[in-house]
């Protein structure tokens, strides 16, 4: 159960740039925008309903969350205990980078810094989770692939023979 969320200057610069940039960045800000607005809303609920974490997930830093928003952006998180802390959004490759130089983090509530949001207790006729409606970027991409697509990457392994 999450009781606050927490974020700061700079993840909320990181968030406003993403919103005033192109296409791609502006899309993934929404997304993100959504799962923290949903966070807020419905805080006792499994943080996975509110958006699609990354396949391999992270465990360079411990009890951290990475969501994937979608077009290569990244949204990381930390859990600790009843709070939640809104860490960076960026690219894939930013988010990388950025979780390898802090691996060794540590929430701290008491930073002076920080931006808190009291998570609502909804009543469970209003406890509704808001899901985006536009597809994520790497399904989209997969669905364009096509046989003779995949014949062309893979010619080597179909004119070879099986080893035995």
């Amino acid at each position: 159960m999450i009781r606050y969320v927490h974020s700061n200057p700079r993840f909320e610069k990181m968030l406003d740039a993403m919103r005033s940039s192109e296409k791609m960045a502006v899309s993934a800000a929404k997304k993100a925008d959504a799962i923290i607005a949903n966070i807020i809303r419905n805080g006792d609920s499994r943080l996975s309903v509110f958006g699609k974490f990354t396949r391999h997930g992270e465990f360079r830093i411990k009890n951290c969350i990475k969501y994937d928003i979608g077009k290569g952006y990244r949204m990381v998180c930390v859990k600790d205990k009843e709070d939640l802390y809104l860490l960076f959004v960026g690219t894939h490759d930013d988010a990388s980078a950025w979780v390898e130089n802090n691996r060794n983090f540590t929430p701290d509530s008491s930073r002076k810094n920080l931006i808190t949001f009291h998570v609502e207790r909804p009543d469970d006729s209003d406890n509704q989770v808001l899901t985006p409606q536009e597809p994520d970027y790497d399904d989209i991409l997969i669905s364009r692939i096509t046989e003779s697509d995949l014949k062309i990457v893979f010619r080597g392994l179909l004119s070879s023979p099986l080893p035995r």
